[in-house]
């Protein structure tokens, strides 16, 4: 019997390239395909970052040749792969430039990258997707970044976090500074979803559902949309006219 291997395009089609990408379609047939591992819809090549969201680099070789003589960090740690995956809330920065830059979604449903302070960008949020019970009284809970933390039981931060919360942690030392709980009256910000791009307050719960209101009116969306990013103000930039 004949197996036959698929190996992943590092190019897709412009044209089939997910709506959220912020890109010229019809310009070039091919853009660069970030790395697997994260939602294709919300992640985005660093080579993309470079070429077209920041304006950066003009072609692959120029992206190549900048991250490799003058560097590119992401989340405080220094790339070499131009189809490095950059999602969402992950922070871009250039030393040579003192410019940091954060991937976000806009309520027009596009990706881009929200410039940052440099003390800002020594901070991330990640939301738990999920909890997984190991041997030995060890919990795994996984994070929207990709990341897997084991929480043991003398971990005071983390023992109490659930699916649906977030984690406030510094980078590149990953020291987690607190946990923000989706409960009622949770600012969150909704980057999935029909409101996209809104950041509204939870009023309450219906099943797996929030419910939320935008002036006089009530809506509900999944629990899964929603990011929680604070109390009454976000604890990170997350708009352009929103500010810390």
């Amino acid at each position: 019997m004949r197996v036959v291997l698929k190996m992943v395009k590092n190019h897709m089609k412009r044209i089939n390239a997910p709506q959220r990408w912020n890109i010229l379609r019809k310009k070039h047939v091919f853009i660069s395909r970030p790395n697997p591992g994260r939602d294709l819809s919300l992640c985005i090549s660093l080579n993309t970052v470079l070429k077209e969201m920041l304006n950066k680099t003009k072609t692959t070789k120029e992206s190549k040749h900048l991250i490799k003589n003058k560097g590119v960090f992401v989340n405080g740690r220094r790339k070499y792969d131009e189809k490095f995956s950059i999602g969402f809330l992950d922070v871009v920065g250039f030393p040579y430039l003192k410019e940091h830059y954060r991937l976000v979604v806009g309520e027009g449903n596009k990706l881009f990258m929200l410039k940052i302070s440099e003390e800002e960008a020594k901070l991330k949020l990640s939301k738990v997707l999920n909890k997984k019970q190991l041997p030995k009284d060890k919990t795994q809970a996984s994070f929207s970044d990709g990341r897997n933390i084991l929480l043991g039981k003398d971990n005071a931060i983390l023992k109490d976090v659930n699916t649906n919360d977030s984690v406030l942690y510094t980078i590149p030392e990953q020291k987690v500074k607190g946990v923000l709980k989706l409960e009622k009256g949770a600012l969150v910000f909704l980057y999935k979803g029909k409101h996209t791009g809104l950041l509204v307050n939870v009023d309450d719960f219906k099943l797996d559902n929030i419910v939320f209101k935008i002036g006089k009116d009530v809506f509900e969306t999944k629990k899964a949309y929603a990011f929680v990013v604070g109390k009454t103000e976000p604890v990170i930039t997350l708009t352009k006219d929103r500010k810390k």
